[in-house]
């Protein structure tokens, strides 16, 4: 699975914010039926400064980051003044924010990940960002085309993006090599036959997270996806599942849960799997939990065509800000050269387009990455996203780990009829 702080939301979440919402004199929860027309900034309604909260959750380095730029943002936006709020994590944050929302004391925008973003867009929990940035004159042809889309919903923009890279696939090179190995696989059978040739007593070829995350990316590769809930139990998305399965029957595959460990990224690297699907974030966890460890990083092997997650950070401005437009531009503002710089550095690839390139200069090793961009897609979790995720997993670890009878057609079937 990814690292803990990147997206978690409480079972009861989207029913706390419907009434949240509502409290606060939300009308209406569905997207891209938002009526309320965007506030005047305070600065050009009134000529005071406007106070503009962010909150976030993240690292120490994220945190001195943003205020660096909050520190500066009066040389773009003189009459804004920016304040960070850092949250402890992503539970907390998603805890906290529906008593913030009712006491009037949220934050005017926030950064979170694209992987949970459309269930809060469907509850109403997010504004509109087209006409604010007509308005703030926010130039958002300076993004990809790629990041601007997975922050869209029924054509109409939501977020700001930050951020944006494709998964990735990971390979431990001292046992690549130890194994007599040539060059990296590109599909899946390649995979499994380099599994085998992995395996031993104490290390399994492959770790696969019975984990959404990286369930999607074994579908992507086989043109499969969820498609909001429209296509669960899609014969690609069968095909894909099947792939997963085989692994596991060969005895090539394990699951960190089965390990005792937390997520696919300990079981990497305490060298008790040679290959696993994972993200950008192993370059900062690697470089502490196993320094000396050499890791190859490629695109998401094919099943029968090229694909993988669109994982994009991105700014999305609450429906209920007290001053949407002004909280629109320091949100955009977050994604000036200097900020996006410091974030590349980091392992952030930007989602500006002129920067792009560079970053791919600074992280050479996610260079292999680079043609991936192009065939990532957004996740597509059903609107519903943390019951479908629970189900998916309660269904794949009885059948992977419990010992359930059960193809991957039938459980696609199970979960499909759930979400009609």
């Amino acid at each position: 699975m990814k690292k803990k702080w990147k997206y978690s939301a409480p079972l009861l979440l989207a029913l706390c914010l419907a009434l949240v919402l509502t409290a606060c004199g939300g009308k209406n929860n569905n997207a891209g039926t938002d009526n309320a027309q965007p506030s005047a900034s305070a600065s050009a309604a009134t000529g005071q400064k406007a106070t503009i909260t962010m909150g976030f959750w993240g690292t120490a380095q994220d945190l001195k980051t943003y205020q660096t730029a909050a520190d500066n943002i009066s040389k773009t936006y003189p009459n804004i003044t920016l304040k960070i709020k850092q949250y402890p994590s992503s539970d907390q944050f998603w805890n906290q924010l529906p008593g913030e929302i009712a006491a009037g004391v949220a934050p005017d925008f926030i950064k979170l990940s694209n992987e949970g973003s459309y269930e809060y867009i469907q509850k109403g929990m997010f504004a509109q960002l087209d006409d604010l940035a007509t308005q703030g004159k926010l130039d958002m042809s300076r993004f990809t085309q790629t990041s601007l889309d997975v922050w869209k919903v029924d054509g109409k923009q939501y977020g700001i993006p930050n951020s944006v890279m494709p998964g990735m696939f990971f390979i431990n090179e001292d046992m690549w090599k130890k194994a007599g190995l040539g060059a990296y696989p590109t599909t899946w059978d390649e995979v499994k036959a380099a599994a085998q040739k992995l395996t031993t007593k104490d290390v399994k070829g492959i770790v696969i997270n019975i984990d959404p995350f990286h369930i999607t990316n074994y579908i992507k590769t086989y043109g499969g996806g969820w498609n909001y809930g429209k296509s669960i139990n899609s014969p690609e998305n069968v095909k894909a599942l099947q792939t997963i399965f085989d692994m596991y029957s060969a005895g090539v595959a394990v699951t960190p849960k089965s390990l005792g460990y937390g997520w696919d990224g300990e079981v990497f690297a305490n060298g008790k799997a040679a290959m696993s699907t994972g993200g950008y974030w192993y370059k900062s966890f690697l470089k502490d939990a196993a320094p000396n460890l050499k890791y190859a990083a490629i695109p998401v092997p094919k099943g029968t065509t090229e694909g993988s997650t669109m994982i994009s950070d991105g700014y999305v401005v609450l429906k209920d800000a007290k001053d949407k437009l002004a909280a629109a531009q320091a949100a955009y503002y977050m994604t000036n050269d200097a900020t996006q710089t410091e974030f590349m550095q980091n392992g952030l690839n930007s989602a500006v387009a002129t920067l792009s390139p560079k970053y791919f200069e600074m992280n050479p090793e996610f260079k292999a990455l680079e043609p991936a961009l192009k065939t990532a897609t957004d996740f597509a979790y059903p609107s519903e996203t943390k019951k479908f995720k629970d189900e998916l997993v309660t269904q794949l670890e009885n059948t992977l780990l419990g010992g359930a009878k059960q193809t991957p057609q039938q459980i696609l079937d199970t979960i499909q009829a759930e979400f009609k």
